[in-house]
């Protein structure tokens, strides 16, 4: 097992302070995913193998974090995304718990602002029926919500995300607001449209100087996808738009040398974007 996918399977329940100007952030890890190399299916073996081994991690051994992030101000206790629930057994399901170790609880939460509403990030809003953030307004993009709203679109693969996002939608429906890319959600934090994953996928701009973008699944494994963006992610609604967003991110991003914090990269989920030797390239910036 190499040194990362250690660190990873170890992280949950784990919370992280993450420096940055205007407000207080805190990565919160809510366990890990296991997933097989399928869900990657245009990774070229050989080359994504000798990257992933310099990252301390293993293509035959995939693992995952499950990352959301905690967001602070003088009046209001924001979550960005609520991670996968308890739903796959005890390696997830530990956002409480991280969450615990900022001093807060569930019933703390005032406003919970979703990138997206794939299971990963949106079962975790839903406990046994009913809302686990029983005192939060739920903030979800108005593309989004009309994505998962017509069903009947939905190819197979996002069909299978659709319990989950309805499942929110209707839990939360009396405290529901919709927003748009460019609205203000907080003093220093602005939405940014990153569709392809889903149309409605967005992050979330956090800071004055040295500012990082919270980027939802635009890469979920750098290690690979930094150097290659061609190499997308079976769970990608629209792959040409998702490869899309992901280049944009990564050519204008590595100039300004602009952190991202990433639902899937190694916890605490915090990378800076670089040019090195005439490439993108990125570091570790918790």
């Amino acid at each position: 097992m190499g040194e990362t996918t250690r660190r990873i399977r170890a992280s949950g329940g784990r919370a992280q302070n993450i420096p940055v100007d205007g407000a207080t952030l805190i990565a919160l890890c809510d366990g890990y995913l296991d997933l097989d190399l399928s869900r990657f299916p245009d990774v070229v073996r050989g080359i994504g193998d000798d990257l992933a081994i310099a990252d301390g991690q293993d293509l035959n051994d995939m693992t995952l974090s499950v990352n959301a992030f905690l967001l602070r101000t003088d009046a209001r206790l924001c979550l960005v995304d609520a991670g996968d629930g308890s739903r796959r057994g005890a390696h997830l399901g530990r956002l409480t718990q991280a969450l615990k170790q900022t001093g807060y609880a569930a019933e703390d939460i005032t406003d919970l602002f979703m990138t997206h509403l794939h299971g990963d990030h949106a079962a975790g809003l839903v406990q046994h029926g009913q809302p686990l953030f029983r005192n939060a307004t739920l903030h979800v993009a108005e593309e989004e919500v009309a994505f998962w709203r017509n069903p009947t679109a939905l190819d197979s693969i996002q069909a299978t995300q659709l319990p989950f996002a309805e499942a929110a939608l209707t839990v939360y429906q009396e405290r529901l607001s919709m927003f748009r890319p460019g609205d203000a959600l907080l003093p220093h934090v602005t939405v940014r449209s990153l569709p392809g994953h889903t149309p409605g996928q967005v992050g979330f701009l956090v800071g004055q100087t040295d500012q990082i973008l919270i980027s939802a699944d635009v890469l979920h494994l750098p290690a690979l996808q930094v150097a290659h963006p061609e190499w997308g992610f079976l769970f990608d609604a629209d792959s040409k738009q998702a490869l899309k967003t992901r280049l944009d991110l990564l050519t204008v991003g590595s100039v300004t040398m602009l952190r991202l914090a990433g639902a899937h990269i190694p916890f605490p989920g915090v990378i800076r974007l670089v040019h090195r030797e005439g490439a993108i390239d990125y570091e570790t910036a918790a």
